[in-house]
């Protein structure tokens, strides 16, 4: 006979007493609580029971009692001699007298131990409908226990949360030789007492129980015999355990004692066989445990099972089951015990969670906010003497707060500088927040000390906060982008991993209409989820979340024909061969998707297979993931197809994010109208000021390409040439240019000239304005010696000649030298013969004071 399976029989219908004769149906007497939580409705109910979920399902928290009759924990059929019908009647009645679980206990214990039973003729699916029925009646329960929790809540807003260190596990005990005594005492789980031999306890005083009965019926010394004890034990201890948490104080009855006295917080219970355990062996007792289901792997991984376990205790008074799966979804470490230690964190987040409890989205968002203030009061317990973040949320506690997020975001006082700035102002949001929350709920209960508090601290963190730490991380965060680079997807790339995909698709197109799976399935929507985000550039979580009825309801008719007559012939065509549907965007924005001919092909194969591939009917998003509520996401969708394509030379680039960049920066090439800017913003889902100011070229190739030709015309005192011009329009020689870096004066006799403001090239091509200027000077002219000058003007041949090789000093303001001016003539030997250096000289210095006095 195989382990157990004595156990596991299917569950008891009243309908078949007849014909079950002359075997007596009992009904066992229920555990004294009603906070078990049955095994087998968690798998109808998660999500992620199946093992494509890429998710753990949690069960669902405790129920109130149905009061119905059938409240067994097995619903087994035993056989009983020497027992009257009246006998039979009264333990009935005592054991329903007694009871305090769940029916539906029964049946997910059963369920558990239903792998051992070699003569089970229902299977897990048949036994379906059953707890069905069950969980249609539990929701009409919840709603009733809904309203009652509101008005507990406003009971508790202004309760302070009990320090749980009251609560501790003894260690074991030792005799003076130092050997181990054993003293262990368990909780019974029918009448309460604290025994030590539980299995004689059981003998003498519970030996009419079902499963008592069914367990001390097997040969002694049996593995079987053993696991049925051990369960009936470990409920026991779970129902003293779990009245011990609930009020804060008292021993846990763990399934090993430790070696010294430890805190009740490093335990917790195992969702399947109720034991308790230490958080870091968790892991390694879920992998052997004898009895968790049967086909439902689980994620490995110390952090996942700590997360399912902690599912097992008891919510809080005043918060709903769907609310506590929610806070143990996250990492089950310190910051989690903190935050489930804190009322005013968890009434703060049950507030955020009612908001965004549809939204499946941001429901990491809100747990992230938790755990940043439960990092926070983990620092500030470590500086002051706090035991709630409520006592912080003061006047006179601000400075601590500003010390403690100091030290949260890694502030180091001799450099200035913050390891995480961006924490440190994420935390400051939310310290605000939560204190008009306080202020709110202290102005509920009328605790007018609780609201000023709030409201002090609130006006105090606007006046200071911003000089204390937003304004330096928020600097360090600015510097830190100044010189980070900015990588754009190559437009090969982009075309690569479009024709891949176009490869994949038609393949996992044919793959899903030769034998429809949930793996076809999911593969042909992770590759149609790709193309559609690469095409349209939309956010990756937009097109995730898309929902199927969207798709349902697309719009396919043709456009308007007084439309038409505004589009050309080929933008009529585009109208015809694409598909707009509209989806819910980032702020609620109405953001549009296009649908090419094959993404419809591929959708409307994925729509019609849905049932079929395992896609539940309560999943309502288009790209959902199979045996689960959850969808695919887009971002690992295109990681994943980046990777597998060889081709690409620069995967990093390729993201939702660079590709929406990717569009509206290369937008600024087609030089769009403002009208047409706006409708790219639109499609991207931009705000247009936004848009112009974060999506163009990056800054710096701007100020490279654009801005140097203003500041190199600048200093070629040629920018008066380019009025009227825009950026595109100004050219330069770039030889030229670099001609200037390099020559200068090699002369001491050359007269410097300051540089000259803006200036037209074409009145320094005009010679005889240099004439009038000479006659001018020469009403003044200096004397040296007794030698007169021989004076003689400037054809206009020789000026050409001069300005053709020494035109660059004249733009310069500069004067050339000697060797300059020699070379000059000797370059026109014909037209300069008869000029000396120095007329080349004073001939370049004058008319660079023409032009001064002209500008002047």
């Amino acid at each position: 006979m195989d382990a157990v399976s004595y156990f596991s029989d299917p569950l008891f219908d009243s309908s078949d007493e007849s014909t079950h004769e002359p075997c007596t149906t009992i009904s066992a007497e229920r555990p004294r609580r009603n906070c078990h939580r049955p095994i087998q409705r968690s798998l109808l109910e998660s999500d992620d029971s199946c093992g494509d979920s890429e998710d753990e399902y949690i069960p669902n928290s405790r129920e109130e009692s149905t009061g119905e009759n059938s409240d067994s924990d097995y619903s087994l059929e035993l056989s009983l001699k020497n027992k009257t019908k009246s006998s039979i009647h009264q333990r009935s009645n005592k054991s329903l007298s007694l009871s305090r679980f769940d029916s539906s206990q029964s049946r997910s214990e059963s369920s558990s131990l239903s792998r051992f039973d070699s003569g089970q003729s229902r299977s897990f699916e048949a036994s379906l409908d059953s707890v069905q029925r069950f969980l249609d009646c539990r929701e009409d329960r919840s709603r009733e226990k809904t309203v009652q929790t509101y008005s507990i809540k406003d009971k508790s807003v202004s309760m302070p949360l009990e320090e749980d260190s009251s609560v501790y596990v003894k260690p074991v005990s030792k005799k003076e030789d130092g050997s181990r005594r054993y003293n262990k005492k368990h909780h019974c789980l029918y009448c309460g007492k604290v025994v030590q031999k539980m299995s004689r306890h059981l003998l003498r005083r519970h030996s009419d129980v079902v499963e008592v009965a069914k367990a001390l019926s097997l040969p002694k010394n049996s593995k079987e015999r053993r696991l049925q004890l051990d369960y009936i034990r470990n409920k026991g201890n779970f129902e003293h355990n779990i009245e011990v948490l609930e009020s804060r104080k008292g021993k846990l009855i763990p399934w090993k004692q430790p070696k010294k006295k430890t805190q009740g917080q490093e335990f917790m219970h195992c969702v399947y066989c109720y034991g308790l355990f230490t958080r870091k062996v968790m892991w390694r007792h879920f992998q052997v445990c004898n009895f968790k289901p049967q086909g439902n792997p689980s994620k490995r991984g110390k952090t996942r099972v700590q997360a399912l376990c902690a599912f097992a205790e008891p919510a809080p008074s005043g918060f709903s089951d769907a609310y506590w799966k929610f806070l143990n979804n996250m990492n089950q470490d310190e910051v989690a015990v903190a935050i489930k230690g804190d009322r005013c964190i968890l009434e703060y987040g049950f507030r955020l969670f009612n908001k965004n409890e549809n939204v499946v989205s941001q429901h990491q968002y809100v747990r992230q906010k938790l755990r940043e203030l439960g990092r926070l009061v983990l620092e500030a317990k470590k500086l002051t003497h706090v035991k709630t973040i409520k006592e912080l949320i003061k006047p006179e506690k601000y400075s601590s707060v500003v010390r403690a997020a100091r030290c949260l975001a890694g502030f180091n006082n001799e450099t200035g500088k913050y390891q995480r700035p961006s924490l440190a102002r994420k935390v400051g949001h939310g310290l605000h927040a939560l204190a008009m929350f306080i202020k709110s709920e202290g102005l509920k209960m009328k605790d007018q000390q609780t609201a000023k508090d709030a409201e002090e601290f609130a006006l105090l963190y606007q006046e200071s906060w911003k000089f204390d730490i937003a304004s330096q991380a928020l600097t360090q965060l600015n510097q830190s982008k100044w010189n980070s680079p900015q990588i754009l997807p190559f437009t090969q790339d982009v075309q690569k991993l479009h024709c891949y995909l176009s490869e994949k698709q038609q393949k996992q197109f044919n793959a899903l209409q030769k034998e429809p799976s949930s793996l076809n399935w999911k593969e042909l929507a992770k590759v149609t989820l790709a193309q559609v985000i690469l095409f349209n550039r939309r956010r990756a979580g937009e097109v995730s979340r898309m929902p199927l009825s969207v798709y349902l309801s697309k719009h396919t008719s043709e456009a308007h024909e007084d439309v038409n007559l505004a589009l050309t012939a080929l933008e009529q065509k585009l109208c015809k061969h694409f598909v707009r549907i509209a989806i819910v965007g980032k702020r609620g924005r109405k953001v549009p998707v296009l649908l090419t001919p094959l993404m419809r092909e591929s959708l409307d194969k994925l729509t019609e297979k849905r049932e079929e591939c395992g896609v539940l009917n309560e999943n309502g998003y288009l790209f959902a993931l199979p045996h689960s509520v959850h969808y695919l996401r887009g971002s690992d969708c295109i990681r994943q197809f980046v990777n597998e394509c060889d081709d690409i030379k620069h995967p990093k680039a390729l993201t939702s994010t660079k590709l929406r960049k990717h569009i509206a920066t290369l937008s600024t090439v087609l030089n769009l109208k403002t009208t047409e800017l706006d409708q790219l913003a639109d499609f991207l889902g931009h705000n247009i000021e936004v848009h112009r100011k974060h999506y163009r070229l990056p800054e710096g190739t701007l100020q490279l390409a654009k801005i140097s030709k203003v500041l190199l015309a600048l200093e070629q005192g040629r920018l008066g040439e380019y009025k009227g011009k825009n950026l595109d329009e100004i050219q330069l020689d770039v030889n030229e240019t670099l001609d200037i870096d390099v020559d200068g004066c090699s002369q001491e006799e050359d007269d410097l000239i300051p540089e000259a403001q803006e200036t037209e090239v074409k009145d320094i091509q005009e010679p005889n304005s240099t004439v009038v200027l000479n006659q001018h000077q020469r009403k003044s002219p200096k004397k040296r010696g007794k030698q007169a000058a021989v004076k003689r003007s400037w054809t206009p041949d020789e000026c050409a000649a001069v300005e053709r090789h020494l035109k660059k000093f004249i733009v310069r303001n500069q004067v050339p030298g000697k060797i300059d001016c020699e070379s000059c003539i000797d370059a026109e030997p014909q037209t300069l013969g008869t000029r000396d250096w120095k007329s080349v000289k004073y001939y370049i210095k004058n008319r660079i004071s023409a032009i001064r006095r002209r500008v002047q």
